[in-house]
């Protein structure tokens, strides 16, 4: 029995040993190759993620194009369904019985609005971007599109370099980039529209490498949304404040508008490194409200870390008082705005205030203010 049991633990052992040294064996990177053409591929999605994008892409007859394209930035059923909604929300604001059925929504799109994310010039990818943007022609011939990779910032899940996949489209002139990717815009600048891919490098059977892009993005809008103000820019004794003037479509739904605010500008104020502000986060580095009377307030409301304002500017929980949101994502300096459904009205005027405050070595505090003032239309 002795025999038997020490004979069972040794299987166990091997067992185990087996078991970790396949964990720790780098079994190379996943097969990114699909055996189906693009269009096919795309259509037998298990998630039906862009049974939407293909009803566009059946209406102008694209199929052949998508197929033999080099490059495809493609958006999701998601945002897509964006842009179908802000189509929809201006119809039934302007008559609240009136319809708008997709098929009207198809008509309306310009064949260009679609091209825009179909290249010919080139394969396009993770693998060959670079820091710095690399412009790209894509098939409507519309100017100012570009790629860059973006380092992560280290220790945010992996203390490698890891770098995340933009889709660009220029605003003004062209955003700095410094050596990680990371953006600084101008004072006197917009910000370019950066749109992060979620999946990259996918190739079809059929020769094209697909982008797939971040669901946060809006079909098309996001393009066309060159007239947004940036944001003014102040500084601060203790820091610096930036000010936007925002405006969204009052909604059903909890929708409004997104600002990735200047991770460069916020580093300088701050004394630090652009990508060590997301590793601070709630330790040196502690997101705040600032309240209508100027004090702060880090109680989250909201997703964290954000909160839910009333019609004064005033942090409330969900629910009665509640009126807008805002809600930041650390990782990409991103501020997601949106509203309480049904409760706006065309017209209202909001001043909502946060704020990043880090507390250096010297035991200083810095202020990265943002105000949002909002016009709902």
């Amino acid at each position: 029995m002795k025999t038997i049991i020490i004979a069972c633990i040794g299987l166990l052992i091997a067992f185990s040993a087996c078991q970790k040294a396949s964990y720790l064996t780098d079994d190379g990177l996943h097969n990114a190759q699909v055996s189906q053409n693009t269009y096919d591929y795309l259509a037998s999605h298990p998630n039906h993620m862009f049974d939407s994008l293909l009803m566009i892409i059946d209406h102008f007859g694209l199929q052949e194009e998508i197929n033999n394209a080099k490059t495809f930035w493609v958006p999701s059923d998601y945002s897509v369904s964006r842009f179908y909604k802000y189509k929809r929300d201006s119809v039934l604001n302007a008559d609240e019985n009136a319809t708008y059925a997709f098929a009207e929504f198809l008509d309306e799109l310009d064949v260009d609005s679609v091209r825009a994310y179909i290249y010919n010039d080139g394969e396009h990818s993770l693998a060959s971007a670079n820091t710095t943007y690399t412009f790209i022609n894509n098939n409507a011939a519309i100017d100012g599109f570009a790629y860059q990779k973006q380092r992560q910032p280290q220790g945010q899940w992996s203390y490698q370099d890891i770098y995340y996949l933009y889709y660009v489209k220029v605003r003004g002139e062209p955003d700095q980039t410094a050596p990680d990717g990371s953006i600084r815009v101008d004072r006197n600048d917009l910000p370019d529209m950066r749109i992060l891919c979620q999946t990259a490098g996918i190739k079809t059977a059929s020769g094209t490498t697909l982008n797939v892009l971040a669901s946060t993005h809006t079909f098309v809008l996001d393009f066309a949304s060159l007239s947004d103000d940036g944001p003014f820019i102040e500084d601060l004794d203790n820091g610096i404040r930036f000010t936007y003037d925002l405006s969204f479509r009052v909604s059903d739904a909890y929708t409004g508008t997104t600002v990735t605010a200047s991770s460069a500008w916020i580093a300088d104020a701050f004394g630090i490194e652009a990508d060590e502000i997301s590793s601070l986060m709630g330790s040196s580095v502690i997101f705040y409200a600032i309240e209508a009377n100027g004090g702060l307030t880090n109680n989250y409301t909201a997703n964290v870390p954000g909160h839910w304002f009333d019609g004064s500017g005033n942090v409330v929980a969900w629910g009665t008082d509640a009126r807008l949101f805002s809600e930041y994502d650390a990782s990409t300096f991103t501020f997601s705005i949106g509203q309480y459904p049904s409760r706006l009205a065309v017209g209202d005027r909001y001043t909502i205030r946060q704020a990043l405050v880090y507390t250096n070595r010297n035991n200083q505090q810095i202020r990265a203010e943002f105000v949002f003032n909002i016009t709902i239309n």
